[in-house]
């Protein structure tokens, strides 16, 4: 659906010098994540909640208290369910919250006293299932099940692994509903009604669906490499944000996408070869006719082995400053763009030009070196990274974080089972703290992905890889999700117009387009919004911006940050204020159920 034009104002205009917004007491509005249990497992599982929340945008309270959690319309138990959770008074009070009507979302219900609320008669925990199957796609839960890739989901390859992630199948009672079933036919997701709420029960944790994806450990459960679009991940996400969506009112969502747009397209180059340095100059003064702008990681091979000359010399440097100057936005694809990048050792964290031994190549040398070069080369600052066949070393990003990076791009959406872009972890292991770089995930690539196929996009296939792009940009564009595509500059025929062709297709059509680094910054913006629905002495509702420190950003501009908010019919948006009352001036645009705001 297309949205109407923006409209600035002051959404439910109030009066200048607006007291302090008063905060509704907790229950009345939002959603609760319930935590519970110890140990590793549990407060992994923790973590990947609240992560898959932050991710799609929705406002939560963390609590341990059953009485704080019950006063809120939804409650997500996080940790797992076992009979040892909760005393026999906060399980009663669970029970009648949901008898009350109260929605109840866990995950891994395993212990017997849990079973008549959700619905169950057993719960079996297997790590042998390797698909998940949506069957009842009326309920409102599985909103966002729309897509063929999106009803069968994948939780890893059979044909290279005998077992995968830990799952639970659930036996059902009489009266409960199966959502989604195992590939053998148990149940993986169950809905009960219980007196006037509702009990779901999903047999999969985040933590196996979404944390260990992201560190690159999914168990093969992509079922292409790149160019496709891959949902085994975001549909768990968005299940919890079609359930927030479904049971509070008015929802409130921090918007995923720059601008306030309905999808974002990142375009960015591999410059790898030789003939690419040259050819980039043709690929950014095409995206400046069209007004975009695209990110262009550049291999700093400065010396020569069996793979190939030194090719970055100064008659080349001298073109990526002219692409520069076009606009584009100059990433690291490292010094040797090694097939062996993985392999290689950390090596020293103070490892600089004058004292890198390319003959014993490292993960900190081929970052912090491409780093010096281009930073001096070019008269700025480095701030993304892409690997060479995007590879992606188990501490690759705390070596970039320490190098000074902001973000980067060394995976397949596929891969890492999302289209989101995501706050890495410094080391692809269970328990490793965040990274403050922000990982965005190709999607799209003119190659295959594989290191012997490299013909995707060639003058004969065309219009067949231009269809898939657009596939998987429509897909994206229907959960609010992004696409980075990744073109080697190694031609200026069919390449560039393919790339043209597709731009103006997508341009102007509720699609953003620009930069990796743009994204990045735009998602670590995002990362310091904390929006809440408040309630007036009036009886209004505001929505109170509460925002974190800002990091100094450097590059282009910062895309605009976006809220969504239900639409009421006959009820304006509410206004959205400081902390201190002050109104902000916002544009409004509607949308179906939603109004986007634009954010100043």
């Amino acid at each position: 659906m297309r949205r109407g034009a923006w409209t600035a104002a002051l959404l439910f205009a109030l009066p200048t010098g607006l007291a302090p917004a008063h905060q509704t007491p907790p229950g009345a509005w939002g959603v609760a994540v319930l935590e519970t249990g110890t140990s590793a497992d549990a407060h992994q599982e923790q973590l990947a909640v609240r992560d898959c929340l932050e991710l799609v945008g929705i406002p939560f309270i963390v609590t341990q208290s059953v009485v704080q959690a019950v006063r809120r319309p939804l409650v997500i138990l996080s940790g797992g369910l076992t009979n040892r959770g909760f005393t026999p008074a906060e399980r009663e009070l669970l029970y009648r919250y949901v008898e009350r009507g109260g929605v109840l979302f866990a995950t891994e219900v395993q212990g017997n006293v849990w079973f008549p609320l959700f619905g169950i008669t057993g719960a079996t925990p297997s790590r042998a299932r390797f698909r998940v199957h949506f069957t009842a796609l009326t309920d409102p839960a599985l909103r966002y099940v729309n897509r063929l890739e999106e009803r069968t989901v994948s939780l890893g390859d059979p044909a290279l692994y005998t077992e995968t992630i830990w799952s639970t199948e659930y036996a059902v009672a009489p009266g409960a509903q199966v959502l989604a079933e195992y590939e053998h036919g148990a149940a993986a997701l169950t809905v009960n009604p219980y007196g006037r709420g509702l009990a779901y029960a999903l047999g999969l944790g985040f933590k196996e669906t979404s944390l260990v994806p992201q560190l690159a450990h999914g168990f093969e459960a992509a079922r292409r490499w790149i160019n496709w679009f891959e949902p085994s991940g975001d549909v768990f996400r968005l299940l919890l944000r079609a359930l927030y969506e479904a049971n509070v009112h008015p929802f409130l969502l921090v918007h995923t996408v720059p601008s306030g747009e309905q999808t974002g397209l990142c375009l960015s180059h591999d410059v790898d070869a030789r003939e690419s340095f040259q050819n980039s100059l043709t690929f950014a003064r095409m995206e400046a006719t069209l007004g975009v702008r695209s990110t262009f990681f550049i291999t700093t091979k400065y010396f020569t082995d069996s793979t190939d000359i030194g090719y970055y010399t100064p008659e080349r440097v001298g073109w990526i400053r002219q692409v520069r100057a076009l606009g584009g936005e100059i990433g690291s694809h490292s010094v040797s763009h090694s097939e062996d990048f993985e392999s290689f050792p950390m090596g020293a964290p103070e490892v600089g030009l004058r004292d890198y031994d390319t003959r014993h190549p490292t993960v900190f040398g081929e970052v912090r070196v491409s780093k010096e070069l281009l930073d001096r080369d070019l008269g700025g600052r480095t701030e993304g990274f892409r690997s060479g066949y995007l590879l992606y070393p188990t501490d690759l990003l705390g070596v970039l974080e320490r190098a000074g990076y902001l973000f980067d791009s060394s995976v397949s959406a596929q891969w890492v089972l999302t289209n989101f872009p995501f706050f890495g972890f410094r080391r692809r292991a269970l328990g490793s703290a965040h990274s403050t770089v922000v990982e965005v995930p190709v999607a799209l690539d003119d190659s295959r992905g594989e290191l012997e196929t490299r013909n995707f996009l060639t003058a004969e296939t065309a219009d067949e890889a231009l269809r898939t792009w657009l596939d998987v940009i429509h897909a994206n564009a229907e959960n609010g999700a992004i696409s980075c595509l990744l073109i080697h500059p190694t031609d200026t025929t069919y390449k560039l117009a393919t790339e043209r062709r597709l731009l103006e297709t997508v341009r102007g059509k509720d699609t953003w387009i620009g930069t990796v680094g743009a994204l990045a910054r735009f998602w670590r913006g995002r990362a310091r919004l904390h929006p809440e629905l408040a309630r007036q002495a009036d009886g209004r509702l505001v929505i109170v911006l509460r925002t974190g420190a800002a990091a100094a950003e450097t590059g282009e501009p910062v895309p605009a940050q976006a809220l969504v908010v239900e639409a009421r019919p006959g009820v304006g948006a509410p206004a959205v204020v400081t902390p201190t009352g002050t109104v902000l001036k916002v544009r409004s645009r509607a949308v179906g159920d939603r109004v986007f705001l634009l954010l100043p």
